[in-house]
């Protein structure tokens, strides 16, 4: 008897990813300041579904006293920084 293949469950990640293809898709201006921001502070960084969530991964990877975080106000996630907050 062959087994079904698993779906994959959707994470924090695939919610962060959708946002931010709905917000690159939706907006209206194109600013190469906002694009920069957004590459710098959102997409180039894992989202977590809460700020709890964060802090666990980052306690996991024996990071707590060094990385900081922060609510992302472009995908509504939030991220690990090393800047104070």
């Amino acid at each position: 008897m062959s087994r079904r293949p698993r779906k994959r469950q959707s994470g924090p990640s695939d919610a962060g990813d959708n946002v931010m293809k709905w917000w690159l898709s939706n907006r209206g201006d194109i600013d190469a300041a906002i694009d920069h921001d957004v590459e710098r502070s959102c997409a180039s960084k894992a989202p977590y579904a809460s700020d709890a969530d964060a802090r666990a991964h980052a306690a996991m990877n024996h990071m707590s006293d060094v990385l900081h975080t922060y609510h992302c106000r472009y995908c509504d996630m939030w991220h690990l920084t090393r800047r104070p907050t």
